[in-house]
């Protein structure tokens, strides 16, 4: 896959917001929707009294939705993510919902552990809005049969875990290395529902032996986007393929595009949709980030042609671009 290099006029979206910087210090994760979960520690204010807090913000505003205070566990997660721990440390979150919308539950996905923690925004009684904790049973999501290692199962699927996606009401997990999808729903029951069903693979060309993937949702339907490498180079992407979720068949269909007025943003982060006229980018287009690399990649569909955006000489190669997305 040919690569086309542009050191200058690079996408608006490397701006940082003016807001960005007084997340710093915090403990904060990027959600799909735009928000960004903030944690701050007890006494962050100086005061050893003062009491941890929680809340979504937009980090293009002032704007916050209050959730409910953090407890030990979920601070000690935030703590070791911040300690530079790794990309094993990283937990996941994302929100079901829109944050004003009354369905929305704040899920936060442990990065080695079967356990989600979740909330619903905004407020609520005194001993009654609280963060709760939800353990699941990997095997019952794939059956061990599937797998000779139970323990790399275990380990493969909290990992696959970490990648929810929203769609409609649910959110979602490609299983796609046992061909199957996971599901959870938090609603009409108050607790948690996970379940997998079959899901046809996406074919892998017999020249792959690595890929990345990534969910996205646009507009209500699920994509999947998968970036195949070379043979001889895991770092190096030869083709971008892009699959959209047929429910009734249960299986992948190519994609001929993205959409009228759609493009993506993929990062080791998450993928997500958004409307191109809005964003000031091509329509039609994947924008892309790699792990350990400061540019970003800009995959045309319809050419099937990559063009590589340098965000400038003074950034070292080895630093990722933080994507952050606009509230909608």
């Amino acid at each position: 896959m040919e690569i086309n290099e542009k050191a200058q006029d690079s996408p608006s979206l490397l701006a940082a917001p003016p807001a960005f910087v007084d997340l710093i210090g915090h403990y904060s994760w990027i959600t799909p929707q735009g928000w960004v979960l903030t944690l701050q520690p007890a006494g962050w204010r100086g005061d050893g009294d003062a009491p941890a807090e929680a809340f979504l913000r937009d980090p293009f505003s002032a704007r916050r939705v209050p959730l409910p205070p953090p407890d030990e566990e979920i601070s000690g997660l935030a703590a070791k993510a911040l300690g530079g721990g790794g990309d094993d440390d990283a937990a996941w979150c994302v929100l079901s919902h829109d944050a004003a919308d009354p369905r929305c539950v704040v899920v936060v996905v442990h990065p080695t552990e079967p356990v989600l923690f979740y909330c619903r925004p905004g407020g609520g009684g005194a001993g009654r809005w609280r963060w709760l904790r939800h353990e699941y049973q990997p095997e019952a999501i794939i059956a061990p049969a599937n797998h000779d290692d139970d323990d790399d199962l275990d380990a493969i699927v909290i990992e696959s875990m970490g990648w929810l996606t929203a769609s409609g009401d649910k959110l979602y997990a490609d299983l796609e290395w046992s061909g199957k999808m996971a599901t959870l729903e938090f609603s009409p029951s108050p607790t948690p529902t996970l379940a997998s069903a079959p899901l046809a693979m996406v074919p892998c060309p017999a020249w792959c032996n690595h890929w990345n993937s990534s969910l996205v949702d646009s507009r209500g339907e699920l994509f999947v986007v998968h970036f195949r490498n070379s043979l001889l180079c895991q770092r190096t992407v030869l083709l971008v393929q892009v699959h959209r979720l047929d429910s009734t068949r249960r299986a992948w269909v190519k994609a001929d595009g993205l959409g009228s007025n759609r493009v993506f943003l993929v990062s080791s982060q998450f993928g997500v949709s958004m409307a191109a006229d809005e964003a000031g980018l091509e329509e039609n287009c994947i924008y892309f980030t790699k792990s350990d690399d400061k540019g970003l990649y800009v995959y045309d569909v319809g050419q099937g042609t990559t063009a590589l955006y340098d965000p400038g000489e003074d950034i070292p190669d080895s630093m990722e671009p933080v994507l952050l997305i606009p509230v909608s």
